[in-house]
C-alpha cells in the first residue's frame, strides 16, 4: 500500500477476460516482490452466477475471510458505433442493452456482495465484535479486534435523481439508481455484522469505459486511473459507521441521491 495507507493490501483481484488478466499481471509484475505475493488474480464474471459463487470458494478457501469488498465491474457503451448506449433520447432504448446494464452495473455486484457478505462479518451479533486469536512475538495470544468490513460500490453521478437536469444515457442512469438504491438498503441490512456499504463516484477517468466521451470533459477534470483511486481509497478510508449507505465522490463529498 501506499506510504501513511494501513487499510487496503489487495489480496484477490478479480478479471473476465484474458486481456483483462493481462493487464491486471502486468501491474501485478510491476510491484516489489513482497506485494506481489500478495496478490491472486481470480477469474470472475459479474453476470454468471456460477462464476460468482465458484470465485467467492476461492476466497473463502484461500483467505478464510473479507475485509474490503470493491465492485468497480461497469459497461456504459460507446454512444451507438457499436452499442446502443448510452441512449441520449427515449426512442434510442434497447431493451437488450439496458437489460446487460442492469445485469453488469447492479446485478452483479449485489450478487458479489451476498456470497461474500458471510466472509466480511465482524460482529457475531448486534453490537458484539468478532475477535480472534493472534499469538505474539513472544508466544502470547491475545485478541484481535477487527476493523469494520466494506462494501464499496462504484456508482456515478448521473445515478443521482435529484442531480439530473440534463436528462438522456438512459440505461447507464437507472443502473446507477439502481445500485445507489441497494447499496442503502444493504447498508441497512449489512450493519449488524459490521459491514459498511458506501457508494462512489470516481469522477472521469481516463478509461476505456469514459474514452468515446473524453472530447466532451473540461480541462483538469479527466483523471489518471492513479489519482483515482488513490482518492477513493481515502475516501473509504475516512468513513465511519455514519457514511455507511450514502453516496460519495472521488474528492469525499456527500451527494445526494
Amino acid at each position: 500500500p501506499p506510504p501513511g495507507r494501513q487499510g487496503f493490501v489487495l489480496h484477490p483481484a478479480c478479471c473476465r477476460s484474458p486481456r483483462d488478466a493481462e493487464a491486471l499481471e502486468a501491474v501485478k509484475a510491476s510491484l516489489p516482490a513482497e506485494e506481489r505475493e500478495r496478490i491472486r488474480l481470480v477469474r470472475l464474471d459479474v453476470e454468471d452466477q456460477m462464476s460468482i459463487e465458484g470465485a467467492a470458494d476461492e476466497i473463502r478457501t484461500e483467505y478464510g475471510r473479507v475485509d474490503a469488498l470493491l465492485n468497480v465491474a461497469g459497461i456504459l457503451g460507446d454512444g451507438g458505433e457499436s452499442t446502443p448506449g448510452p441512449e441520449r433520447s427515449l426512442g434510442k432504448i434497447d431493451r437488450e442493452w439496458t437489460a446487460k446494464s442492469l445485469a453488469v452495473n447492479v446485478i452483479g455486484p449485489v450478487m458479489l456482495a451476498q456470497a461474500l457478505a458471510p466472509l466480511m462479518r465482524t460482529k457475531g451479533g448486534r453490537g458484539q465484535r468478532r475477535t480472534r486469536r493472534k499469538t505474539s512475538d513472544e508466544g502470547e495470544e491475545k485478541e484481535e479486534q477487527r476493523a469494520p468490513s466494506i462494501v464499496a460500490n462504484l456508482s456515478a453521478r448521473v445515478g443521482s435523481i435529484s442531480d439530473n437536469e440534463l436528462g438522456g444515457w438512459y440505461s447507464y442512469r437507472l443502473s446507477k439508481a439502481a445500485l445507489n438504491q441497494a447499496t442503502r438498503t444493504m447498508a441497512h441490512e449489512l450493519k449488524r455484522q459490521g459491514t459498511r456499504a458506501v457508494a462512489l463516484h470516481p469522477g472521469t477517468t481516463d478509461t476505456d469505459l469514459s474514452a468515446p466521451f473524453q472530447r466532451n470533459v473540461a480541462e483538469g477534470r479527466l483523471f489518471p486511473v492513479e489519482f483515482t483511486v488513490r482518492q477513493l481509497l481515502d475516501c473509504i478510508d475516512n468513513l465511519d459507521d455514519e457514511h455507511s449507505g450514502g453516496l460519495y465522490d472521488w474528492s469525499g463529498r456527500a451527494l445526494p441521491f
